[in-house]
């Protein structure tokens, strides 16, 4: 039975209105709105909701044999949203701290004390979740490698992992201690039900499936960007009809910019508020986009008082996480977007080329600079009977600033620890 078969006969023509009240809430993402809170309401993947029901009761019974939990699987699987879905039926506390946003070391140190702590300030039961594993900096290294295997193997608490790349050579050390389990792409059947459910308590009447049908063609498998679309699409209707806007393909690289520039240039309120649903980036990296860019756009008193409204919304995305309360994120969505774009007495600027923003971009520098300093360490520590960290302060800028001077010289002294041409140049170079 082909889809639209399927779903001609699996839904009706038009919606009923649920007798529950709507609980709509015009600024609060979809997203967040209707996220599960049992594994059972997970849509898709069952025998991976299975399994990682199975190994969060394995923490009733003692500890488990693999101590950390490793989800895997491309955007919008669902992984943090099981994630949190497993800690509300263990009744356990999430923890929560982004991989890509920090230093492999201050990651390390952080799982390293909470793994050690049972319980919570408030008596109840810890699970730490750290998100995008991959983008660890360092993690390749034998050292933080071996750090996070010592940190899984002894922790007193559950441990969740999620990544995209299960291949990420970055993993090639850890995921062996890890329970893996693997999240797919949502099967178009399940999120058109997923969706049409969202229609139903929200009070919208769906005049036809084929709009279901194509934002589900249009997010491939993506359920967040799926949900996204259809917010934008029936939040403030009564009626969805079959002539409805249909989404375009959905291109990544560019949604961005064409956001940034609705943001800094809104038609009106409504609008500008619903820019930031339909972009595939985290309200962390968003705010880092709205920064970097905000300087060519406002100028003067009129930079202060939307800078003074980006703060605000990171205070809130602040909360969020050390609160674990997502209710905060209606204020952050509203400040970074009609709380910045209509923060100008004057118009912004007509025509702008928006960057990408530096912080990310000195991070990645800045990893590999890490990476390469502690590669070229772990060679240089055996002959020197030196840790790599007092060779990395103070050794190697001793080796830099000679090349500075005397590049010869610099070569004689590194000419007995093996080293390619390549970190060498990075020595004498930098």
């Amino acid at each position: 039975m082909d889809l639209s078969t399927w779903t001609s006969e699996s839904l009706p023509r038009r919606a009923e209105r649920t007798a529950e009240p709507s609980k709509s809430s015009p600024s609060l993402p979809w997203t967040e709105k209707y996220r599960p809170n049992k594994l059972d309401d997970i849509v898709g993947n069952p025998p991976s909701v299975q399994a990682v029901k199975d190994w969060g009761n394995s923490w009733s019974k003692g500890k488990p044999k693999k101590r950390a939990l490793l989800l895997y699987g491309p955007p919008g699987t669902g992984k943090t949203t099981v994630a949190y879905a497993l800690a509300s039926e263990m009744g356990w506390e999430v923890l929560e701290m982004n991989a890509s946003d920090k230093r492999s070391q201050e990651v390390v140190e952080q799982i390293a004390g909470l793994a050690s702590q049972t319980q919570s300030i408030s008596g109840g039961k810890r699970m730490i979740l750290v998100e995008e594993i991959e983008g660890l900096s360092g993690v390749a290294d034998r050292g933080a490698t071996k750090a996070l295997v010592k940190i899984i193997r002894e922790t007193r608490v559950p441990i969740i992992l999620t990544c995209n790349d299960i291949n990420s050579k970055k993993l090639s050390g850890l995921k062996v201690y890890c329970e893996q389990v693997e999240l797919k792409r949502i099967p178009p059947k399940l999120m058109i039900k997923a969706l049409y459910s969202i229609l139903e308590r929200e009070g919208v009447l769906v005049e036809s499936v084929q709009v279901l049908e194509k934002i589900a063609e249009n997010s491939e498998g993506d359920l967040r960007s799926a949900i996204n679309d259809l917010q934008a699409l029936a939040q403030g209707l009564e009626h969805l009809r079959e002539n409805a806007l249909i989404l375009e393909k959905r291109d990544r690289k560019l949604a961005i910019f064409t956001a940034l520039h609705q943001v800094f240039h809104p038609r009106d309120y409504a609008s500008c508020r619903r820019v930031l649903w339909n972009v595939d980036e985290e309200p962390r990296r968003l705010i880092l986009w709205i920064d970097e860019n905000l300087p060519f756009e406002y100028h003067g008193a009129d930079m202060a008082v939307a800078y003074n409204r980006l703060s605000r919304a990171d205070v809130f995305l602040g909360r969020v996480t050390n609160r674990q309360y997502w209710g905060f994120l209606r204020y952050v969505n509203d400040l970074m977007t009609v709380g910045v774009g209509f923060s100008g007495q004057h118009p912004p600027a007509a025509s702008v080329k928006y960057h990408f923003p530096s912080v990310i971009w000195k991070q990645g520098r800045s990893r590999a600079r890490r990476a390469m300093e502690s590669q070229i360490a772990s060679k240089i520590s055996p002959s020197l009977h030196a840790s790599k960290k007092r060779l990395i302060q103070e050794y190697l800028p001793l080796v830099q600033r000679l090349a500075q001077k005397n590049q010869d010289a610099a070569l004689r002294l590194l000419q007995d620890f093996d080293l390619t041409e390549e970190e060498k140049a990075f020595l004498l170079q930098s």
